[in-house]
């Protein structure tokens, strides 16, 4: 059983070929999917890098730690031991420095080669110059063979694929929303509540998605929702440009989610009900993204949202088998929270992911210490 799970620790669709899923929902948008990180997901370029290496680095995969365990210590290369005697071997074979050669050497290391020469075997070494020496070579070897510790963490998803898309177009520096008794743009009210319900979610695989005229994937699907709701700090108004496309931001998010999962894909989409640019409407795109079991909550953040922005996210909701909420407080986002835990997850089997953690550096720091008081011990010898 343990076996099984640690072969299926690291498995995921989203490193392998994109499904006849993907592929159909690539024809409705308009965008090509292929196998690599650049084509999956086209319709994001490469933002500017963050302290939390979003995007451009691979997702540290960070699950429910509910069981875990620290393996013995490993070697990555435990062959190089047979390098042990090396040094004992070339103290018998080399031959001795003649006392009159005519490369001239620097003292410090003559008198480390004398060790492994006749000449030292004829000399009267102390005692604790050997031990060094031969502690020195040990830990080199000991870093060579790479030295490794493996923690694993037994992973309980609740199934659940959530993707979250935030409008950042221009509508959104309206200061009319109302955070701790004080004004403040809709974006910043967005951000500060977005933060807690995200760092809820956990179990759930959760994303985060970019969206204005462009529609740019800000997070992939993964368990660490610390570091999505840290990624939210980076994000600013008007990197997608500054009109509106709900059309864009939901093809994306179809193609992202990943298409051999039946149920439990959910899409928050959060905007001020503008819907300005693209061809694809947001009504036309949640019908479609209906047919590929992708429910759509909307959440209109406005303290006074038009009608005709209400009736764009209500329609939007409905065709997509979600709920449309008008969001002024972080009650009204609780209650999205609610329905979504309301959802049937999807079952999904229990597996294992690895961390490891190289000891190597610490033998090769101690190399360094001895190396250099030996050098410092020949130079006072010389």
């Amino acid at each position: 059983m343990a076996a099984d799970r640690q072969g299926r620790a690291g498995q995921d669709s989203r490193c392998g070929r994109p499904t006849d899923a993907m592929v159909d929902a690539a024809r409705v948008f308009g965008q090509p999917v292929g196998t690599g990180a650049a084509t999956r997901h086209p319709a994001a370029p490469r933002l500017p890098p963050s302290r939390y290496g979003f995007p451009g680095r691979a997702e540290r995969v960070h699950c429910l730690p509910e069981q875990g365990t620290r393996s013995m210590i490993d070697l990555m290369r435990p062959w190089v031991f047979v390098l042990l005697p090396l040094p004992l071997l070339a103290w018998r074979i080399l031959p001795a420095i003649a006392a009159n050669a005519a490369l001239p050497v620097p003292a410090p290391i003559r008198g480390l080669i004398s060790g492994l020469s006749d000449e030292g075997r004829r000399r009267r070494r102390r005692p604790e110059d050997l031990w060094i020496k031969a502690l020195g070579w040990a830990l080199l070897v000991v870093a060579l063979a790479g030295p490794y510790s493996r923690d694993s963490i037994l992973v309980t998803p609740t199934g659940r694929d959530l993707m979250i898309a935030v409008d950042l177009s221009a509508s959104m520096e309206q200061q009319d929303m109302i955070l701790d008794d004080v004004s403040v743009p809709r974006f910043v009210a967005v951000r500060e509540l977005l933060k807690d319900f995200i760092k809820a979610r956990k179990g759930d695989r959760v994303g985060l998605i970019a969206y204005g005229h462009e529609a740019y994937l800000i997070s992939p699907l993964g368990y660490d929702v610390e570091a999505v709701a840290a990624v939210l700090d980076e994000l600013a108004i008007g990197l997608p440009g500054h009109r509106t496309d709900l059309g864009r931001a939901i093809g994306l998010a179809v193609k992202t989610f990943d298409a051999e999962q039946d149920a439990g894909r959910v899409l928050i989409l959060l905007s001020d009900g503008e819907d300005n640019s693209g061809e694809l409407t947001g009504f036309d795109a949640a019908v479609l993204a209906a047919q590929h079991g992708v429910r759509i909550h909307t959440i209109g953040f406005a303290s006074n949202i038009e009608a005709d922005g209400a009736d764009v996210l209500r329609n939007i909701a409905n065709n997509a088998d979600g709920v449309f909420f008008w969001a002024r407080s972080t009650a009204d986002l609780a209650a999205t929270s609610r329905a979504i835990n309301e959802m049937e997850p999807t079952e999904r089997p229990e597996e294992e992911n690895h961390i490891l953690r190289d000891w190597s550096l610490y033998a090769v720091a101690a190399v360094l210490l001895l190396l250099a008081g030996l050098i410092v011990q020949e130079i006072r010898k010389a």
